[in-house]
C-alpha cells in the first residue's frame, strides 16, 4: 500500500531529487526516526542545520548536519556488510590516495549500521557550469588520471580477500576502481583542485572500461566534452611511463 501511495504522489513531482525523497519518506517511515537520531546527536550544538538526501537507487537515506557530519542510513537491510566493506576499503586507500577520502566510522542504532562521514567540502563536478569545467579541463583531467593510476595500480594486502580472484594483479585499466568517477569528485571552485572523492560503496577490483564509458557518456551529456580524452592520455602517460623506469 505504501509503495502504491508513494508512486501516485510522486507522479505529480517533476524534480527527480524531490520525487525520490517523497517516495522514500512514504515507503520507509523509519527515516523520521533517523532524522530524530541526528537531531539528538546535535542537541548540545548551539545551532543545527539539517539537510536530507536520498542515495542512488533509494538504498540509503542521507542526513547532513551543519555541513560537517554526514549520516548514511541503510533502507533495504541492516547495512552491516556494506559498512564493513566500505570501512576496510577506505582505510586501505586513505593512506595512499592523492585525493582526500572523508573519514568514516560505523555507528550502530536499533540494529542498523550507520555510516558517519566527515563532510566533504567543495562542489560536485557535475554541479559546475560546463563552460568553467572546460576552461580547467586539463587540470581536472590530470588529477583524476593520477587518482585512477595510484588507486588502480595499488594492491593493499589488507583487502585482497575482497577481490573476486585474490591473486589478481593490477594492469592497464584494471585494478581497484570506483565506478562513479563521473560525479563523485568534490572541487574547490577557486582553484579547481579536487578536494575529495566520496562514496566508496561500489569500489571493486575490476576492468575500468565499462565505467569509463559511462563516465564519458555522462560527461558529454552534461556538456563536459573532452575530459575523457584528456584523462586517458594522462593515465596512459603515467602507466607506461612507470613501466619504462
Amino acid at each position: 500500500m505504501r509503495h502504491l501511495l508513494s508512486n501516485i504522489i510522486s507522479a505529480f513531482i517533476r524534480k527527480k531529487s524531490l520525487r525520490d525523497k517523497v517516495r522514500t519518506m512514504i515507503r520507509y517511515p523509519q527515516v523520521w526516526d533517523y532524522i530524530r537520531y541526528v537531531r539528538r546527536y546535535a542537541r548540545n550544538m548551539k545551532h543545527h542545520k539539517i539537510k536530507t538526501v536520498v542515495g542512488y537507487g533509494c538504498k540509503n537515506f542521507v542526513v547532513i548536519l551543519n555541513d560537517k557530519h554526514v549520516f548514511k542510513f541503510p533502507l533495504l537491510n541492516d547495512g552491516f556488510a556494506v559498512a564493513l566493506r566500505e570501512t576496510r576499503i577506505t582505510d586501505a586507500f586513505r593512506k595512499i590516495s592523492p585525493i582526500k577520502i572523508p573519514e568514516m566510522r560505523v555507528v550502530q542504532y536499533k540494529g542498523v549500521y550507520i555510516r558517519k562521514y566527515e563532510f566533504a567540502h567543495g562542489t560536485l563536478l557535475t554541479d559546475i557550469d560546463p563552460k568553467i569545467i572546460n576552461k580547467y579541463r586539463p587540470h581536472i583531467a590530470r588529477q583524476i588520471a593520477n587518482f585512477l593510476y595510484v588507486i588502480g595500480t595499488s594492491d593493499p594486502a589488507e583487502i585482497r580477500d575482497l577481490k573476486n580472484k585474490p591473486n589478481d594483479v593490477p594492469g592497464f585499466m584494471y585494478g581497484w576502481f570506483q565506478g562513479d568517477i563521473w560525479q563523485n569528485f568534490m572541487l574547490d571552485t577557486k582553484t579547481f583542485d579536487i578536494n575529495f572523492f566520496i562514496d566508496w560503496e561500489g569500489a571493486a577490483f575490476m576492468d575500468f572500461g565499462d565505467s569509463l564509458r559511462v563516465a564519458s557518456h555522462n560527461w558529454d551529456k552534461f556538456g563536459y566534452k573532452g575530459i575523457i580524452v584528456d584523462l586517458m592520455a594522462e593515465y596512459a602517460k603515467l602507466y607506461f611511463g612507470a613501466k619504462k623506469k
